[in-house]
């Protein structure tokens, strides 16, 4: 999707003319059932406006992608006044997955003290294992005339 096809699209739903009726909020249903529930509460021309800002947010995320240069995209606006004051759920950015693996792949060299303590709790697991057998066998000698 180009910029002109954003821009066509805008004036096709009148997203300006309607900025000032769009309503759009996420909410919890906290009622007793055991499933969590989330439910949009909006009229039309603010899931016009919230699809229009995801399409916005792809745009963007293919942009990207092609840069191969990653970081949170902003989906809504501070101050919109479209958005419902007591929205309980506020989705502020869009991440790509990929900015997530390039934050984590931190990988960790094993260390001597690691290796001594695998060897030292498989040394006392089988030290506990031999202790049970001569145990059991102490048991069954001493049951036995």
């Amino acid at each position: 999707m180009n910029k002109e096809t954003l821009d066509s699209l805008k004036e096709a739903l009148a997203l300006y003319s309607a900025i000032d009726i769009c309503r759009f909020g996420i909410f919890y249903d906290s009622s007793e059932s055991r499933e969590d529930k989330y439910f949009i509460k909006a009229n039309k021309e603010g899931l016009k406006m919230f699809a229009y800002q995801l399409l916005c947010a792809s745009k963007d995320l293919e942009d990207q992608e092609k840069d191969n240069a990653f970081e949170k995209i902003a989906l809504i606006p501070d101050g919109s006044a479209w958005i419902d004051k007591d929205s309980e759920i506020c989705l502020f950015h869009v991440e790509s997955p990929q900015l997530s693996k390039d934050l984590v792949t931190t990988t960790t060299k094993e260390t001597w003290k690691d290796r001594f303590s695998e060897i030292g709790c498989t040394l006392i697991v089988i030290f506990l294992f031999i202790s049970l057998l001569v145990g059991i066998d102490a048991i069954f000698t001493y049951l036995t005339p």
